[in-house]
């Protein structure tokens, strides 16, 4: 069986054309999931009539690692999340003290890696001479950070979640989300 040369000529480049939009049709099937995933642990947590602070934190939990794979795979989902997210800050009589001891250590957030140590202090990783550093403080839910300028800048954020695992806090306009390294 013999094709015609422009027949086989479009055969081909429909071909080409299928194979070249293959990747946009699979990322849009996907488009959604996170939204129809976030809304899905939103009832969830709405039909519980006053969930405990284990359970909000168990669902910011449950977020943040939507989140990470919304991120990673590069779709504007994770903007939803982060709204949802927002809505849920920690209790703002939180106890200061408790969730000072929780950041202590190594974290990193997804441009830099930091140490927040025990005395109040913080510094970019890794410690070299004139790398950015400065002191934090956190009372109840809200976490200060002063850098180390002339004149000192201290930013105020409200914290979402702080773990073992998890410092989730935002300014109000972004949230941010650091990992524990050590």
């Amino acid at each position: 069986m013999q094709f015609d040369p422009l027949r086989r000529r479009a055969f081909i480049a429909l071909i080409g054309a299928l194979a070249a939009a293959y990747p946009f049709a699979a990322r849009g099937q996907q488009s959604g999931r996170y939204v129809r995933a976030l809304q899905a642990a939103k009832r969830d947590y709405e039909k519980m009539s006053k969930p405990s602070e284990a359970a909000r934190s168990d669902y910011i939990t449950r977020l943040v690692r939507m989140r990470e794979k919304a991120a990673r795979l590069k779709t504007d989902e994770w903007q939803a999340i982060d709204a949802e997210i927002k809505r849920h800050p920690a209790p703002s009589d939180s106890d200061g003290k408790t969730l000072s001891g929780l950041l202590v250590g190594e974290w990193a957030s997804p441009r830099h890696e930091y140490l927040y140590r025990a005395d109040g202090t913080w510094t970019m990783l890794p410690v070299e001479e004139n790398v950015t550093h400065g002191r934090w403080r956190i009372e109840g839910n809200q976490y200060f950070d002063t850098a180390a300028t002339d004149p000192p800048e201290t930013s105020q954020y409200t914290i979402i979640l702080i773990t073992k695992k998890d410092f989730v806090f935002t300014d109000q306009t972004y949230v941010f989300y650091e990992t524990r390294l050590k």
